[in-house]
């Protein structure tokens, strides 16, 4: 059985342990979280700190935490094994895009990019070649963009590279597509507040040679970043990642 771990014990990262452990799909070694006031979530051990001593021995770490955690520990990680990211937002700087594809070539190991709260991640990244335009227009009511605004508000519209800095927990969505599809600095990102609204939605328009595609994906906000599909996406990513399950979507 494959050990792994996780970085963030959130929405997301609970639902991910529950679900590995109720199918036994691999054992969970330990997850980090220095705001957990709990010794354990799941029957897992809570730790506060991280070293790359901990990585040693695992198959896989996945990251649901920051953007800062992810570009902090994630050359430490993939020395030892595999990584799996939702915090993809940290990829807007060159220099630890460049120096995770470096040591990946040094240790073989591999990182997961799940496509999260969208759909057809795989179809933008193999048509990517013939990609002449993206845009990204995301919808949040205030209390998910963490304000408290009383009518629909643009708070942003311009590169993706820009979005991420400026809102790097709310458009993970844009960093997914603009890896996969013509990169940060080509992909238009739009950010809405609408306090009309109790869902996340995104709308992605990709126009290319001989193709013009359209994907409207929304799901119920909570109130929080994430929506509702946000962990049953990212258990079906896990299940992909530790090759559980007979079908196969590629």
């Amino acid at each position: 059985m494959k050990k792994i771990a996780f970085l963030g014990g959130g929405k997301i990262g609970s639902a991910m342990m529950a679900h590995a452990l109720a199918d036994h799909l691999a054992e969970v070694v330990f997850v980090y979280d220095p705001f957990l006031h709990e010794d354990a979530i799941c029957g897992v051990k809570v730790i506060s700190a991280l070293d790359k001593d901990q990585f040693l021995g695992l198959d896989l770490v996945v990251e649901c935490a920051t953007a800062e955690v992810l570009a902090e520990h994630g050359e430490q990680i993939l020395a030892c094994c595999d990584l799996m990211s939702f915090s993809l937002t940290a990829f807007r700087d060159d220099e630890l895009t460049e120096a995770v594809r470096t040591v990946c070539a040094k240790s073989g190991h591999r990182v997961y990019l799940p496509h999260g709260a969208i759909l057809g991640l795989d179809g933008i990244f193999d048509g990517r070649d013939i990609l002449t335009g993206v845009t990204v227009e995301t919808i949040k009511h205030p209390k998910s963009l963490n304000r408290e605004d009383k009518e629909r508000t643009v708070l942003f519209e311009g590169s993706a590279r820009e979005a991420a800095g400026l809102y790097p927990r709310n458009v993970n969505v844009h960093a997914a597509i603009a890896l996969a599809g013509i990169g940060f600095d080509r992909t238009v990102s739009k950010i809405i507040s609408d306090p009309a609204v109790d869902t996340n939605t995104h709308l992605i328009h990709l126009m290319g040679e001989g193709i013009d595609f359209t994907i409207r994906v929304s799901s119920f906000s909570e109130g929080g970043v994430s929506g509702t599909y946000v962990p049953l996406s990212a258990c079906g990513s896990l299940d992909r990642v530790l090759g559980g399950g007979g079908f196969q979507f590629v």
